[in-house]
């Protein structure tokens, strides 16, 4: 090179080929490759073994990938962006699927619970009874009412009142 400060005229290409020969040559050298080597060894991570809480959870991740919920994932997505939680997670967003299932089928089935209390004491308490009457509890139909929800819904710490156009 000039040292005697003659001017170069360097193409980008030679300089794009020179700066890459200077950098193979500075890894070439054995002072730089025991420097890779050390930082390779310091990488080196040890595995620790799972927890039991650990091992669990991962053990319910992968049975919720073969498990659709009856809350389509597609719903659950868009109610948690609407509630301001963004996620692309599939697991996560499966997971709080489930929990809303888990959720719902409770409060349902707290309801039919207040509905076959009701339904029982209202026959006890009218004294007769009629064919009609006597079918096998197994075979009774319940309906979802708004006396059976409002208890079970309070069982769950939410209150609910009906709307004065009702009464």
């Amino acid at each position: 090179m000039a040292s005697d400060g003659e001017d170069i005229t360097v193409t980008p290409a030679e300089s794009v080929t020179s700066a890459t020969d200077t950098e193979e040559e500075d890894i070439d050298s054995p002072l730089m490759q025991t420097e890779l080597h050390s930082d390779e060894e310091q990488l080196d991570v040890e595995e620790v073994p799972l927890t039991a809480e650990e091992s669990e959870m991962d053990e319910l991740v992968k049975q919720l990938e073969d498990y659709s919920p009856t809350i389509p994932d597609a719903l659950t997505m868009h109610i948690l962006k609407t509630a301001g939680f963004c996620t692309v997670d599939p697991k996560i967003v499966r997971l709080v699927s489930v929990s809303a299932q888990k959720f719902i089928s409770d409060i349902a089935n707290d309801a039919l619970q207040h509905c076959k209390t009701r339904t029982t004491n209202i026959q006890h308490s009218s004294g007769h009874s009629s064919s009609k009457d006597k079918k096998n509890p197994k075979d009774r139909k319940y309906t979802l009412a708004m006396e059976d929800l409002v208890p079970a819904l309070a069982d769950h710490g939410i209150t609910m009142r009906k709307p004065q156009y009702f009464v």
